[in-house]
């Protein structure tokens, strides 16, 4: 493959000074608590973890208003399901931020640092514990600042920030192939921004898997808002992706795909394995992914510094090229199709580059949020506040994190050496059986813990 010429690096801060936070990085939770695009075509087309279990979920955290409508009958038989099958920690006290901060950071020790060698040790619950610590502590930030879609997107310059994200989710759907009627599954939902915008957009039935309790109960609420159309075909469950469900059966699903969520696992083969299975024969799994280009170089030191700064700052593990990714599908079972960079695809279609929403903004909102100077007031904000006790402890140090994320995410995408919108579209095999593919299942999950088990 040819990478496209690095582009010049912009005036970031010299390296070892994170700048420019992650697109609404500044969330004040109020709540006192004590808690030709390059392509790869194939023949078929941030110390070591700690074993404690991970803490719950922090449920219920904002309230509906008075006006909200009464619950869609599904919607309440949707909690009432989470709530029988198991409130993640329910046998656990509940943590502060500060809390699941220091437990979070042991996922990954010296990622904070740079200049260093080091990288984050094997992680035998696949990440999945830390996964969820992850989005307990920044679920709220992302709403705030990117809104119900936890995803990076190319912009166009005319265009809103959202109507940009939207696009390019269309765009990954229709690659896909999902229809009116299909049986959809999206593995790694967030809080079901773009799920709801496939059934909107696609007529699809639509099942969302988070592993994050918080996450689910936010999405039910949205939900309860909107019209009997999407309500009727969307449904929200809690589980690892590594170990769905024992609701999502075999050979049930029209497709499933992973919208930036598969690259929070250390080995990728496991979840997609997953995915296989409950995917009929034929069926489409698809990947919108966190990936390093083929230009990223492991023995270059700076490179290594970013590539552990996005792990960190952005829950996520083992960051690896193409084809070692492709290696995962062909173990999980999957024959790849395609496999694209969807960045650079944009950029040819006159769209700006992804990171621009991390440094420059492409609207007021994002300018205000993004930019150098919005930086350094809404940062100095967020201290004074939480000295003066408005914001909960811990809430600079999140913001922090995911700024860490923010500048080593954009420096990378401006060196042309990552993307964080690589797609691949697989292929379930026609002669797929089910007896044959749970022993292949059984195989990849005997190198993991499976987290969500361990804690029952």
């Amino acid at each position: 493959q040819v990478s496209p010429p690095n582009p010049q690096p912009s005036s970031l801060t010299p390296r070892g000074r994170a700048s420019r936070p992650l697109r609404g990085a500044v969330k004040l939770p109020r709540r006192r608590r004590s808690v030709a695009p390059e392509r790869v075509m194939t023949p078929g087309s941030c110390k070591t973890h700690q074993r404690e279990s991970a803490p719950p979920c922090r449920e219920n955290r904002k309230t509906p208003p008075p006006h909200i409508k009464a619950k869609h009958p599904k919607r309440a038989h949707a909690d009432a399901a989470a709530t029988n099958a198991g409130k993640f920690g329910a046998k656990e006290e509940a943590m502060s931020s500060e809390e699941i901060l220091a437990r979070y950071d042991n996922y990954y020790s010296g990622a904070t640092d740079w200049d260093t060698a080091q990288q984050p040790a094997h992680d035998e619950h696949n990440n999945a514990a830390a996964a969820e610590r992850y989005f307990t502590l920044i679920t709220d930030f992302f709403e705030y600042g990117w809104g119900d879609a936890f995803h990076m997107a190319p912009l166009r310059p005319d265009w809103s920030f959202k109507r940009s994200m939207a696009y390019w989710e269309q765009n990954f759907v229709l690659t896909a192939g999902i229809q009116r009627d299909m049986k959809v599954a999206d593995l790694g939902m967030g809080i079901g921004g773009p799920m709801r915008r496939v059934v909107e957009f696609t007529g699809a039935n639509m099942t969302g898997v988070t592993i994050c309790q918080h996450q689910v109960n936010r999405a039910n609420q949205i939900t309860s808002t909107l019209p009997e159309y999407i309500q009727d075909r969307t449904e929200y469950l809690v589980g690892d992706y590594n170990d769905l469900p024992s609701s999502m059966k075999p050979s049930s699903y029209d497709a499933a795909y992973f919208m930036e969520s598969l690259s929070h696992s250390e080995d990728r083969a496991i979840p997609l394995a997953q995915a296989a299975k409950i995917v009929k024969p034929g069926g489409i799994v698809a990947g919108w992914q966190w990936m390093l280009k083929p230009a990223f170089d492991y023995d270059n030191p700076r490179h290594m510094d970013l590539k552990r700064g996005m792990e960190y700052g952005g829950g996520l593990r083992n960051l690896n090229k193409p084809d070692a990714r492709h290696e995962e599908y062909k173990r999980a079972g999957l024959e790849v199709l395609q496999s694209y960079d969807m960045g650079t695809d944009a950029i040819e279609r006159g769209h700006l580059g992804w990171w621009k929403a991390l440094t420059t903004g492409v609207d007021l909102p994002s300018r205000l949020t993004s930019s150098h100077w919005g930086r350094k007031l809404t940062m100095g904000t967020v201290k004074i506040l939480e000295t003066i006790g408005v914001a909960e402890p811990g809430t600079l140090r999140t913001a922090l994190m995911l700024e860490h994320c923010g500048f080593s995410a954009a420096t990378a995408g401006e060196l042309g050496i990552f993307t964080p919108a690589w797609v691949t579209i697989a292929r379930v095999p026609t002669n797929k059986n089910d007896k044959e593919h749970q022993k292949r299942i059984e195989g990849l999950q005997a190198t993991i813990d499976l987290a969500l088990k361990a804690k029952k």
